[in-house]
C-alpha cells in the first residue's frame, strides 16, 4: 500500500496530500507553487511549513506532477484534484 503524507497549514483553503512512492523527483509543482512544495534529501516531495501559494497555484502544479502523486482537497474533504 502507497505511504500518504497529509499536509495542513492553518492559513490555506485546501489540504495536500502527497502519495510518496509514486514521486519521481519530476520537481514541476515547484515551478509552479514554490512556496508550497520542495524535495527533501531523497527527493520525494514535501509540503512546507510557512505561507503556502494560492490554492488555484497548488491545483496547477498537482496537476503539472507527471505520475499525480499530489492530491488536493478542500478543507471538508472534498477532492479538487485529480478530479473524480
Amino acid at each position: 500500500m502507497d505511504e500518504i503524507k497529509i499536509y495542513k497549514n492553518p492559513g490555506a483553503k485546501v489540504v495536500i496530500k502527497v502519495i510518496n512512492d509514486k514521486c519521481v523527483s519530476a520537481a514541476t509543482c515547484i515551478i509552479h507553487a514554490p512556496e508550497t512544495f520542495d524535495l527533501d534529501s531523497e527527493g520525494i516531495v514535501y509540503a512546507k511549513q510557512g505561507t503556502w501559494d494560492e490554492a488555484e497555484e497548488i491545483i496547477k502544479a498537482a496537476a503539472s506532477c507527471p505520475t499525480t502523486a499530489i492530491i488536493v482537497e478542500d478543507l471538508e474533504g472534498n477532492i479538487l484534484y485529480p478530479k473524480q
